[in-house]
């Protein structure tokens, strides 16, 4: 029987809960170089959290894009969480 990605993932290195809790960390660049390794190496491996990093990095992208910094931004901070609450 073979591993799945995910299985492997879970067993050799971190969780899927401990990549996305650090998603935001990670796409800033703001882990210190253990933890990227970590993130990385899971996300390259991992078919559930590659889409969700994806979409997030593409997201940060778009609002970056917009000249918005969305951690000084707090009225833009509570639209975001607005919107995906009622998703």
């Amino acid at each position: 029987m073979t591993d799945r990605p995910e299985d492997r993932a879970d067993r050799e290195g971190i969780s899927c809960e401990e990549a996305v809790e650090r998603v935001y960390e990670f796409l800033d660049g703001e882990l210190d170089d253990g933890w990227m390794d970590r993130v990385r190496e899971h996300v390259e491996i991992c078919r559930r959290c590659t889409p969700h990093f994806n979409f997030e990095r593409v997201f940060l992208d778009h609002i970056r894009g917009k000249g918005l910094r969305p951690e000084k931004s707090e009225l833009l901070r509570k639209r975001i969480r607005a919107a995906l609450d009622s998703e």
